[in-house]
């Protein structure tokens, strides 16, 4: 293939009629198509406004409903504190009670074995001045048993009483 020589840039009738055609459709947009387009534009920019307004609404409403929530959340941290402490005091106080009560029943109990302790004692003790009479009416009985006479009988009966009665 041979070269063709053709100019960079030529200028003949065809270009004349496409600006000619350019400069008309120009004309026929501007004249028609402008004003349409330009509103269509302009309710397009205040939607776009408005939905930003709205946007910017909203948000500062969720901020703000934001913060009462952490508001409410504080005060149920604190009500729950209070209530936790309100509990422990009432444990604690609880403890003491019982702690009172079972001191007040154990010295009931020491009282009432202290008592009991005494009671056993002195029945003991009169169980043996009984058996240590009944021992002594034996001794005599055996002492008269024997023949012994009368000097003799009556200074171990003399003894054995003086050695009873100091045993009480």
């Amino acid at each position: 293939m041979a070269p063709t020589n053709m100019p960079a840039v030529s200028i003949d009738i065809n270009m004349f009629w496409q600006i000619i055609n350019f400069f008309i459709l120009v004309f026929i947009f501007n004249k028609y198509f402008k004003a349409p387009l330009l509103r269509l534009m302009d309710s397009r920019k205040e939607k776009i406004a408005a939905e930003f307004s709205e946007a910017q609404k909203n948000k500062e409403e969720a901020a703000l409903k934001n913060k009462e929530a952490q508001q409410i959340l504080k005060q149920a941290k604190d009500e729950a504190t209070k209530i936790v402490q309100l509990a422990e005091k009432k444990a604690d106080e609880r403890k003491e009670n019982i702690i009172s009560e079972a001191s007040i029943q154990r010295d009931k109990m020491l009282k009432s074995a202290e008592l009991e302790i005494q009671k056993m004692m002195h029945a003991a003790k009169k169980e043996l001045e009984v058996e240590m009479n009944g021992l002594a009416v034996k001794l005599a009985e055996k002492i008269i048993k024997e023949n012994l006479d009368s000097n003799l009988e009556a200074a171990l009966a003399d003894k054995f009483i003086d050695e009873v009665g100091g045993v009480k």
